[in-house]
């Protein structure tokens, strides 16, 4: 297994494309909720601006979380084994958001057929089934992405299995952990 014959090229390439699917869902579910909610934002100027600028910061999101993540592991998986160079764990990490876009155009899909409800948007949100199958796929993808990576830092950093889990368990507990405390005391 050589991971330096994969591109940087095509790993930032997917998380481009990840990114650009997971901003076009997210707008077309905003476009829908406000067609409903607010029929006149639509002619809105100010809400075009908005809505792009909205899908700008989702695509710079992906990127961000991708860096942010990837170095995450990288250090968790120094500490727990051996060194590897970041450029390898960043190309797999990157090459492995095919699995997110693929859930992200599954999803994209299915809510091209969902109908709104003006009444009651939220209890409708919360019960329509297309809607949670959307839930379900984006965090399905999620998790299998974090299957796949045990292997990978196994590889790289001359880990166990359980040090590989940990390596990646611990930043995301830790991270929520923190936003649980946030939500909880502080806001």
């Amino acid at each position: 297994m050589k991971f330096d014959k994969i591109s940087q090229v095509w790993a930032i390439g997917i998380v481009l494309i990840n990114g650009l699917l997971m901003s076009e869902y997210f707008s077309i579910l905003s476009s829908k909720i406000i067609a409903i909610q607010a029929a006149q934002l639509m002619t809105s100027s100010i809400y075009t601006y908005l809505l792009s600028f909205s899908f700008i910061m989702m695509l710079l999101s992906a990127f961000v979380i991708w860096l942010i993540s990837s170095f995450l592991f990288h250090l968790f998986a120094i500490l727990l084994g051996d060194e590897s160079a970041f450029k390898n764990l960043l190309k797999c990490t990157g090459t492995l958001y095919l699995i997110s876009a693929i859930g992200f155009l599954t999803t994209i899909f299915l809510i091209g057929n969902v109908k709104f409800s003006s009444i009651h948007t939220t209890e409708f949100l919360q019960s329509n089934r297309i809607l949670s199958l959307n839930n379900w796929i984006i965090n399905i993808c999620s998790i299998i992405y974090y299957v796949f990576l045990i292997p990978i830092i196994m590889y790289l950093y001359k880990i166990n299995w359980l040090k590989a889990v940990g390596a990646i368990v611990i930043p995301i507990g830790s991270i929520y952990l923190l936003g649980q405390f946030f939500a909880e005391y502080v806001l």
